[in-house]
C-alpha cells in the first residue's frame, strides 16, 4: 500500500504536490487558530479594553474630587460671609418680631404703610435655614420703589424677594404691594440642624 501511494504521488505534478502540502498546512494552522488561539486572544483583548476604560475613569476621578473640594470651599466661604452679614442671630421666636420692626421702621422712612406681615414656612436649603414672610404694604409708586431698594440695608444681603405683585386698588388710591421675602441664615445660627 505504501508503495502504491508513493507511486501515485511520484506521477503527480510537483507543483500540485506542493499546493496540496501548503493546503494541508494551512488547514492545520486554521484549525489550531480556531481551537486553541482565538478564545485566549479575544479574552486578552477584552482585558486590555477593560484596563483602558478603568484607567480613564481613574484619571477622571481626581478632577472630580478637585471640583468637589472647590465646591465645598465655596460653600464654606458663602456660609462664612452670610454668618458675618447675618442680622438674624436671634432665636426663631424673636426673628419674626425683629423683621416686622425693621420693615415697619423702613416703611415709615419711605412713606409706605405696612398692611401686614405673616411668617411663612421654614425649611432647610443647602445648609441654610430659609424663613419666608408674606408682606403686604400700601403707598405711592416712588415710595414703594424706594422702600424695595432699601431692602439690602434693612434686611441684609441674605434676603431675597421670591414673589412680587404691585397693583392699583382704585383710581386715586395708593398702590398695593404683595410679596414673599425669604431670609437665609446658616443652620448653626438657627439652632442646629433639623
Amino acid at each position: 500500500m505504501k508503495k502504491q501511494m508513493f507511486a501515485v504521488l511520484a506521477r503527480l505534478d510537483p507543483r500540485l504536490l506542493l499546493g496540496l502540502m501548503i493546503l494541508i498546512v494551512g488547514l492545520t494552522a486554521f484549525e489550531g487558530w480556531v481551537l486553541f488561539l482565538r478564545a485566549p486572544l479575544a479574552q486578552y483583548q477584552k482585558v486590555i479594553s477593560t484596563r483602558k476604560s478603568l484607567a480613564s475613569s481613574l484619571a477622571a476621578t481626581p478632577s472630580q474630587q478637585g471640583e468637589l473640594n472647590q465646591l465645598a470651599a465655596r460653600l464654606r466661604l458663602v456660609s462664612a460671609r452670610l454668618t458675618g452679614q447675618s442680622q438674624w442671630p436671634v432665636p426663631d421666636d424673636q426673628m419674626a418680631a425683629l423683621v416686622m420692626a425693621e420693615l415697619d421702621r423702613s416703611a415709615g422712612r419711605n412713606g409706605v404703610t405696612l398692611a401686614g406681615i405673616r411668617p411663612g414656612p421654614r425649611r432647610e436649603v443647602l445648609g441654610f435655614e430659609e424663613a419666608s414672610f408674606e408682606i403686604n404694604a400700601q403707598g405711592g409708586y416712588l415710595g414703594l420703589c424706594q422702600w424695595l431698594m432699601d431692602f439690602g440695608r434693612t434686611l441684609g444681603q441674605s434676603a431675597t424677594v421670591s414673589e412680587f405683585t404691585m397693583k392699583a386698588a382704585d383710581q386715586g388710591r395708593p398702590l398695593v404691594l404683595s410679596m414673599t421675602v425669604d431670609l437665609y441664615r446658616p443652620l448653626q445660627l438657627s439652632g442646629g440642624t433639623k
